[in-house]
């Protein structure tokens, strides 16, 4: 009979587990934890170049933000068309799965909320071809679990040639998504809830499993405090975010027999509130409920970004709050 420990090593190779805590690689293509280059895993855009597979400004030359990273297959069937699994990256819960593909840029997708991690952070995989028995919301899954087969799904045409799955990680901004989403009269159904992608904010996936490979990171939550700040915004509210109540894991200190007026908020540099500090009235804070305030920013970073810049440095004038800055906030505290 095998040891614990040998079966236990064998299910890491088999599924791509990278550490202690059970993160593994959502496909069978193992040349990522074999520290080959990115074309060997990443698929590429029409453009060929393997960056554009990645997170960040890597589309239509810099000025289009890509949310995650799109992996390709390693077989196909006799139809050109992939059948590589697609596996839960860590333990946790299925929030939402879109079966109608149609429907969404993102096709046929899967949300997990990974909640044995503070914060209980979610990943996200879009395109997949078919969904497996048994993944439905509300379900458990283990890292490892088959969650689909990769494919080219999408409210748009995905030629065989580039399918891929899509991964995103990252936190949403509320539950009251739909409030903000009715008011824009986009004149199309919402039917994706708070899991839409509107409502999605991301880190870079690839960066974060080569920190926790290295052994720089054990785990999500060390991952976003390490992420320096592009900017620290004040908000002056005195309610409680849905975020807040959702990952209260970023507080930077507790609120409780507090009066509320304000909170600081640092974002990442593509737009993730990953602290919150709250302000109360007994630090005699000058400002209004409604009022917004750019604090500090850093300068270098926004100016090395060539698209989602949290703070709009163009023009000659004062630095502003950008546009997906300001949707962000509508978003989190509900204003119009």
């Amino acid at each position: 009979m095998r040891s614990f420990l040998t079966s236990s090593l064998l299910l890491a190779i088999s599924c791509g587990m990278l550490n202690a805590a059970g993160l593994t690689w959502p496909t069978p293509n193992p040349a990522f934890q074999q520290g080959l280059p990115i074309d060997t895993y990443v698929q590429p855009t029409v453009s060929g170049r393997p960056e554009s597979g990645l997170f960040g400004c890597v589309r239509n030359d810099g000025a289009r933000f890509h949310e995650g990273i799109d992996l390709k297959p390693l077989k196909r069937d006799s139809r050109g068309e992939p059948t590589d699994a697609v596996y839960a990256i860590l333990p946790g819960r299925i929030a939402y799965v879109n079966k109608v593909a149609g429907r969404s840029s993102y096709g046929r997708y899967i949300v997990i909320v990974h909640d044995g991690e503070r914060p209980a952070f979610h990943s996200l995989y879009a395109h997949l071809a078919s969904v497996a028995s048994g993944i439905d919301a509300g379900a458990r899954v283990d890292a490892g679990t088959v969650l689909g087969v990769m494919g080219r799904s999408a409210s748009y045409s995905i030629p065989k040639n580039r399918a891929h799955v899509h991964l995103e990680l990252g936190l949403r901004l509320t539950d009251h998504f739909q409030q903000w989403y009715d008011r824009q009269k986009f004149g199309s159904l919402n039917y994706f809830g708070y899991w839409n992608g509107m409502n999605l904010v991301g880190v870079d996936p690839l960066d974060f499993y080569q920190l926790v490979r290295l052994g720089k990171v054990r785990n999500f939550a060390e991952y976003l405090k390490q992420q320096p700040a592009a900017a620290r915004i004040r908000v002056y509210a005195s309610a409680v975010p849905d975020f807040v109540r959702i990952y209260p894991d970023l507080l930077s200190r507790d609120y409780a027999g507090q009066q509320l007026v304000a909170w600081d908020i640092a974002f990442t540099q593509y737009g993730v509130p990953k602290e919150w500090t709250p302000r109360f009235a007994s630090e005699s804070l000058d400002g209004r409920a409604g009022d917004v305030r750019l604090l500090a920013y850093n300068k270098d970073m926004l100016e090395q970004q060539s698209c989602r810049r949290v703070v709009d440095l163009r023009g000659g004038g004062d630095p502003q709050l950008s546009k997906g800055t300001i949707k962000t906030l509508q978003k989190l505290f509900g204003f119009r």
